[in-house]
């Protein structure tokens, strides 16, 4: 793997956990997350002039975009309900990982794409272990109880959301490189009309649930210059990762490489959100970096 790319996969790592943290620390909602998400997608509105004209592309890619956005919608939703109520060294970790199982399941049942060997089963084996260690900091802990939680069944929907737009950015992407756009192109100009899709769902449900309106407020108190910073950090995290698929032909390394998102964003809420540390989140994040690395190679 070149350097350049081995550098950009670093960056969007530590951006992709930055921002799950920033928006912990910030009281975190649905608002705070859609709004970032659609000022970054604002920002970067002159990338949708690369490629083919928007015109161009057929009415079924359309479709696929507005699914996508409900399910990215679905992801930042569960996410920010997540982090209100647990840590987001345990959490960030789940919802980080278990797509990587989910995708390939959904993808052979609905798709039929291909058949998982071995060393896939191991591998995911190996994260849900890991996944169900993470909240055990102490005795009292090891109950169904544990897992039975509104924060367990947050990260499990941000986990449903990613799957969903995982497999629904397939077919968007394969239709827009159909009218024209390589693979950079269609990837910058999806990911800008996606924040916008996203922000377009979210808005009715903002009017709509009393808790996220009385949240509204306190996002004008962190101003327009935080609300931008951190959409560009949820937005530009995937525009680094398909600049790296371009520069190198090593896309398996890549994919893992991506995964140390998940210890970077269990230390940094231990030491920046003083989160507590303990032997089972670091065992339980090992075990399921195993995982991941054995699936994605």
């Amino acid at each position: 793997m070149s350097p350049a790319a081995l550098t950009l996969v670093l960056v969007s790592v530590c951006m992709h956990a930055g921002w799950n943290v920033l928006g912990k620390r910030n009281a975190p909602s649905l608002g705070a997350f859609s709004l970032a998400y659609g000022a970054g997608g604002a920002v970067l509105i002159p990338l949708l002039w690369l490629g083919p004209s928007l015109s161009a592309l057929p009415t079924a890619f359309w479709g696929w975009l507005a699914l996508s956005g409900l399910c990215q919608m679905l992801y930042m939703g569960g996410l920010a309900w997540a982090y209100a109520r647990g840590e987001v060294s345990v959490l960030y970790p789940i919802a980080r990982a278990l797509p990587v199982v989910l995708v390939p399941l959904v993808s052979i049942a609905l798709l039929g794409n291909r058949v998982l060997d071995g060393w896939d089963g191991i591998g995911m084996a190996l994260v849900v272990a890991g996944a169900l260690c993470l909240p055990l900091s102490h005795p009292d802990a090891r109950r169904l109880s544990t897992y039975l939680t509104p924060a367990m069944g947050f990260a499990l929907l941000a986990a449903v959301g990613t799957v969903g737009y995982s497999l629904i950015d397939k077919q968007a992407l394969g239709l827009m490189q159909g009218v024209g756009h390589s693979g950079l192109t269609a990837g910058a100009v999806f990911m800008v009309l996606q924040a916008l899709m996203t922000l377009t769902w979210a808005l009715p449900l903002l009017a709509l649930l009393p808790t996220e309106r009385r949240r509204l407020p306190a996002l004008r108190q962190q101003g327009l210059t935080m609300l931008v910073a951190t959409g560009l950090m949820m937005t530009c995290t995937y525009g680094l990762v398909l600049i790296a698929l371009a520069l190198t032909e090593e896309v398996s390394y890549i994919v893992a490489l991506r995964q140390l998102s998940i210890p970077v964003g269990v230390l940094m809420g231990v030491l920046w959100l003083k989160e507590p540390a303990s032997t089972a989140k670091a065992v339980g994040t090992l075990v399921m970096l195993l995982g991941l690395v054995l699936v994605a190679l």
